[in-house]
């Protein structure tokens, strides 16, 4: 299983599409945003999905609430689990996007030892890191980077390979 990660869109429509387009060509069977997304880019990763037949974890970003406990109250489009902090299993692997904008919700995510991935933005930078059992993979911003190109990462859950696609 092939997991598409991108971040940090600020929903640039066109940006987003050719991303996601990337990550489907090269095999992505499940999607997941890690926040700061936009409304209209939730929208289009609702309708990809669809399209594919595919599914999509979405975290809630800094820039996608005005305050932290509006969180729970944000839609959550067709084939699209949207949360602060969404929790999920594909192929054995427990997994967990967050934004990253909270450092102590990310701190204890990565200690805690329960994930073996964290999937976090908000940096507009791609990082790969381990700690302990537990591997963070950042895929950059495919909209905004902050230093070298737009980018998106793709994680293969066979091979543990991650994969950055500039965009």
């Amino acid at each position: 299983m092939k997991i598409g990660l991108i971040s940090d869109t600020h929903n640039h429509l066109r940006e987003a599409r050719r991303a996601l387009d990337l990550l489907l060509k090269r095999g992505a069977g499940h999607l997941v945003h890690c926040g700061d997304a936009g409304e209209d880019v939730v929208d289009l990763v609702s309708a990809t999905c669809q399209e594919h037949g595919i599914r999509a974890h979405v975290a809630v970003g800094n820039c996608d609430r005005p305050q932290l406990e509006d969180a729970p109250f944000l839609t959550a489009p067709a084939g699209v689990e949207r949360a602060e902090a969404p929790e999920f299993v594909l192929a054995g692997k427990r997994c967990l996007a967050l934004h990253g904008d909270r450092a102590e919700a990310l701190r204890q995510a990565l200690e805690s030892g329960r994930f073996d991935f964290v999937f976090t933005g908000h940096t507009h930078a791609p990082a790969d890191q381990r700690r302990g059992k537990t591997r963070l993979v950042n895929p950059g911003s495919a909209a905004r980077p902050r230093t070298g190109p737009p980018t998106v990462a793709l994680l293969d859950l066979d091979t543990d390979q991650v994969d950055w696609i500039p965009t």
